[in-house]
């Protein structure tokens, strides 16, 4: 069997619970859908990758068969010169010339040139520039700007910084682009990493290169010495070979692809092999330089093979040792979407839970006045039976022994005496049940005329201590006179109330004393016991019908819980206010506060 406490710890148990299912519900709910949905903006993501990456692989693919018509049409001169011209001209951004001999050796990209002396002093370049850089004269400007390019290709001015590229980007024109890009291409090794940047960002702003040159450019900053040692692997593999051995098809075309390499070769008249190259230095500076160009929120990578990744998704295979890697632009926009998702989910969940929490308070506290209310019903209809059953059980008693002729004639004054007093008793707990009545229906109305306070409390005050006789004298301060408009026998049951209450909660805090005060505006009453004493939380609801206290003594108490509540309401009656005062261990002093009048 449970305790009456641990029945209330489970039924509060039991409300938390059901109050928040629904909020873990719509959680756990929300949760899902918020990873379905991440989900499927993730898939989507993904499928947008894919796409990208295949398109990008069909452009490469459409890149190089242009090319390869374009090659198929080309004229090529004699000398190497005029070869790379030609193939410069005809070469995609992703793609770099390339020359074969007769002997199948490399010739195009050439080995890094060694060292030249320079074809003029340091001081006379460095004055060349000067004159450039500060001659206002523009046939001056323009004839130092000429001898610097031709005869300071390999000299550094005073700042440390080749020469030749500073001044060839300045005012490029489109015949001499394909020298400044051969140049980058034959130094590119000797460039300082701040060179490399510095010349890098030029190239980009030079409205003179195409597209091919560019990237050729670029291709030789990435500072790739390797590159020309990776052409020679690609082409001493085992497919470039059986391609080779087999030869140009009819129209003198061969197209091949080899680990790291996709070749596409046109035979020369003279024996040679001249063509395109795409390699991963090639496709890397391609595909850093923006081409080509990708749909906004991505971009692409190279790796040598797909595994570089990790991510199989969006990755486009050309060749082994070829891949492509489509990847989002900012790879945590999603992620941040997902927490954001998160936070608002968890702030609405909280809010469901205050809500739930708060509608659980609510519910909490009217089912335990309720409760309460019903314990107190049944204490009243007892506590009731039991006021009534003394009375009318005494007078049937003093009632059958008068029928009966068994009280003598001396004694029959004392019988009629206490049969008048139980009456009277009785009369009086029908009327407070009557009253209880009209006030809950709001209908105790207080029949006011002109009397003396301070006469109607002395009256009540007397009528209780011949109640009670055993109860010490009551202490009475009084300014009288106090002419008040008001109903005298609802006021005596006021008094009669709280005097009856400090009898019963308070047998031990007497004497009791009733203080009557007298002002221009009120009249007040203070009924004062020295009793236990009532605490703040108590002090509001014990006016409150049927509300009694929990302490022990009230416990041991027989009661109604209905004698305050009739004071509060005779009160209200009059206009006038009901309240306690009063500190655990210190007593209590009931104040009833009317509406006077001067006398």
């Amino acid at each position: 069997m449970l305790t009456e406490r641990a029945a209330r710890l489970r039924d509060l148990l039991l409300f938390v619970t059901l109050a928040l299912l629904p909020s873990i519900a719509v959680g756990i709910l929300g949760l899902r859908a918020m990873e379905g949905e991440e989900a499927a903006q993730r898939r989507e993501a993904q499928s947008a990758l894919d796409f990208s990456a295949e398109r990008l692989r069909l452009r490469v693919e459409q890149g190089l068969a242009e090319a390869n018509a374009a090659l198929a049409a080309a004229r090529f001169g004699p000398e190497l010169r005029d070869a790379e011209q030609t193939l410069a001209g005809l070469a995609p951004p992703f793609a770099a010339p390339l020359l074969l001999d007769r002997d199948r050796a490399l010739a195009l990209p050439a080995a890094p040139p060694a060292s030249a002396p320079p074809k003029a002093s340091t001081d006379h370049c460095n004055t060349l520039a000067a004159t450039f850089t500060t001659s206002k004269n523009p046939d001056t400007r323009k004839a130092a700007r000429n001898e610097l390019l031709t005869v300071c290709p390999d000299v550094r001015g005073a700042g440390g910084r080749f020469l030749y590229p500073i001044v060839a980007l300045s005012h490029l024109s489109e015949s001499e682009a394909p020298a400044l890009v051969a140049w980058i291409e034959g130094h590119a090794a000797s460039l300082s990493s701040g060179e490399r940047e510095a010349t890098r960002e030029e190239l980009t702003t030079a409205m003179a290169l195409g597209e091919p040159l560019r990237a050729r450019a670029l291709l030789a900053l990435k500072g790739s010495p390797s590159t020309r040692g990776r052409i020679l692997d690609a082409l001493r593999s085992e497919e470039a070979a059986v391609a080779l051995r087999g030869g140009p098809d009819r129209a003198g075309m061969l197209r091949f692809r080899a680990p790291g390499a996709i070749f596409v070769l046109r035979a020369l008249d003279d024996g040679r092999l001249a063509g395109l190259v795409v390699h991963g230095d090639s496709l890397a500076a391609s595909l850093d330089a923006g081409f080509p160009a990708m749909p906004a929120g991505e971009r692409a990578q190279f790796a040598p093979t797909v595994a570089s990744f990790g991510d199989l998704r969006g990755t486009t295979l050309l060749t082994p040792g070829l891949a492509m890697h489509v990847v989002p632009a900012d790879r945590t926009a999603i992620d941040r979407r997902a927490a954001r998702s998160r936070r608002v989910l968890a702030a609405i969940g909280a809010g469901a839970v205050v809500v739930s929490l708060g509608l659980l308070a609510l519910l909490w506290a009217r089912m335990r006045a309720a409760r309460r209310t019903s314990e107190l019903r049944v204490d009243f209809v007892s506590a009731v039976s039991h006021e009534l059953r003394t009375p009318v059980s005494s007078v049937r008693m003093l009632a059958e022994l008068l029928e009966g002729g068994r009280v003598e004639p001396e004694e029959q004054h004392e019988v009629f005496e206490a049969l008048a007093r139980e009456s009277k008793r009785l009369g009086d707990t029908v009327e407070r049940m009557l009253s209880l009545g009209r006030m809950a229906k709001g209908r105790l109305a207080a029949v006011r005329a002109e009397a003396d306070l301070a006469a109607v409390a002395d009256e009540a005050i007397l009528a209780f201590e011949e109640r009670f006789p055993d109860v010490p004298a009551i202490e009475r301060t009084m300014d009288t006179p106090a002419p008040a408009h008001v109903d005298p026998g609802l006021v005596r049951l006021a008094l009669d109330n709280l005097l009856d209450n400090a009898r019963k909660y308070a047998p031990d805090g007497t004497p009791y004393r009733v203080v009557l005060r007298r002002a221009d505006e009120s009249i007040t009453i203070r009924v004062e016991d020295r009793g236990s004493g009532i605490s703040r939380r108590d002090q509001k609801r014990i006016f409150e019908p049927f509300e009694r206290l929990d302490d022990k003594l009230s416990r041991e108490t027989e009661g109604s819980g209905l004698g305050l509540s009739l004071v509060r309401h005779v009160m209200r009656a009059h206009g006038g206010t009901a309240r306690v005062e009063s500190e655990p261990g210190r007593g209590a002093a009931f104040v009833l506060v009317f509406p006077g009048r001067k006398a």
